[in-house]
């Protein structure tokens, strides 16, 4: 695009695409892909390898959105990202620089990342190198006790860092892209408020664990904190899940798959809809159930949450039987049968109405023939209601909402 050499010409050259970069700027919060558009943009006139927008959720201590422009095609992105994503914070010493809070203004990584450092790190080697990621320019956009959203451009070893001027130039786009950030905050924190049934979650019996995809705990209630108390094969250990050796890494694997189709894959991802894993050494398994609302779906980058709903092997094998006596003691029609499992398991109406292949008015007919059968009111006693119906409590005797 100009001659990076000539710094006394580069402010001026840059001046040119000022305007241009604000428009884009103020498109981002008004078109799905303002956000591409403007990174496309800024990847040509700066001449530079990636333009990446991260945020930092402080009350888990993780990244929650990660989405990133570059000059390949993005399939040659996706597994590297995926890959990083699996690296602690603490794992990239870039990190601890720029996360001072006696740092001002932009920060550099050639100031402290030595070219002797790189030829020796596996993150460099293996994952930013090969896709051209040497120098990294990294300043906050929004940063308080909650929150941290910022942007970052990277350039190869052979284009070098960004000079003095460009930086200049990123400085003016700045208030425009902060105040774009402030008018999307909600996208980039973790949020559990659309979570279908989470206040439910902490009053049921059941242990339940929400976790991010990096294997972090987010929520869990006191059924599961009792479970992790006082069973040594499932364990949280630095807010993180510990299963048995051998299942660790299945685990880990599992959690990458769904990254990879929830981010590159969405067509995938109703294979990955409520797995079963089987603890070792243990009488416990758990459901796996991706969590994402309607917001995680429509804006690339957000990281969506996972549920683990723990139960009993022994209890699981009983399932059918419990069905059985579910149909027999409250005259559940097959249907209502079918509806009452896909809702128990964390699908929302929408999800059923797809997987049973119905209406929406039918679903709701459906619930009302149930309520009235079970003596529920709402959808949340009924999930309550149906979660107790593994309990320990004998199974004719059990109404959660009967006195």
């Amino acid at each position: 695009m100009y001659n990076i050499g000539c710094n006394h010409q580069t402010m001026e050259l840059l001046d040119n695409y000022y305007n241009e970069l604000c428009e884009l700027i103020y498109n981002i919060p008004l078109d799905k892909n303002g956000w591409f558009n403007f990174s496309k943009r800024l990847l040509g006139v700066l001449n530079v390898s990636y333009v990446h927008i991260q945020a930092i959720d402080f009350s888990y201590n993780v990244l929650s959105y990660s989405n990133g422009i570059g000059v390949f095609p993005l399939e040659n992105y996706a597994a590297a990202e995926l890959d990083y994503l699996r690296y602690p914070i603490e794992a990239d010493p870039r990190w601890g620089k720029f996360l001072d809070p006696n740092r001002k203004g932009w920060y550099q990584c050639h100031t402290h990342v030595t070219d002797e450092f790189v030829q020796q790190s596996d993150l460099y080697q293996k994952i930013l190198l090969p896709i051209n990621l040497r120098y990294v320019a990294t300043h906050e956009l929004l940063w308080d006790e909650k929150l941290c959203v910022f942007w970052s451009i990277s350039t190869s070893e052979q284009r070098q860092p960004l000079n003095a001027q460009e930086l200049a130039f990123l400085d003016r786009l700045m208030p425009h892209l902060k105040r774009v950030m402030l008018v999307k905050r909600e996208l980039y924190e973790f949020s559990l408020d659309n979570i279908v049934g989470y206040n439910l979650i902490d009053k049921l019996n059941q242990p339940i664990i929400l976790l991010n995809l990096s294997g972090q705990i987010v929520h869990y209630n006191q059924a599961a904190n009792r479970l992790t108390k006082n069973n040594k094969n499932i364990q949280v250990i630095d807010n993180r899940l510990i299963l048995p050796e051998g299942d660790q890494p299945s685990f880990a694997d599992h959690l990458y798959e769904i990254e990879e189709m929830f981010r590159y894959k969405p067509e995938q991802l109703n294979s990955c809809k409520d797995l079963i894993f089987s603890i070792s050494n243990s009488d416990f398994q758990f459901t796996l159930s991706l969590l994402a609302s309607e917001k995680e779906k429509s804006f690339f980058g957000i990281r969506p949450l996972v549920m683990l709903s723990f139960e009993e092997s022994s209890k699981y094998k009983q399932k059918l039987s419990h069905q059985q006596l579910l149909s027999q003691t409250y005259n559940l029609t097959k249907r209502e049968l079918e509806l009452c499992d896909l809702f128990v398991n964390g699908m929302n109406l929408k999800q059923i109405e797809q997987k049973m292949g119905l209406k929406r008015s039918s679903i709701r007919t459906y619930l009302r023939n149930i309520y009235a059968k079970t003596q529920c009111c709402s959808q949340a006693e009924l999930l309550h209601f149906l979660i107790g119906l593994s309990s320990d409590h004998p199974f004719n005797d059990f109404h959660p909402y009967k006195t």
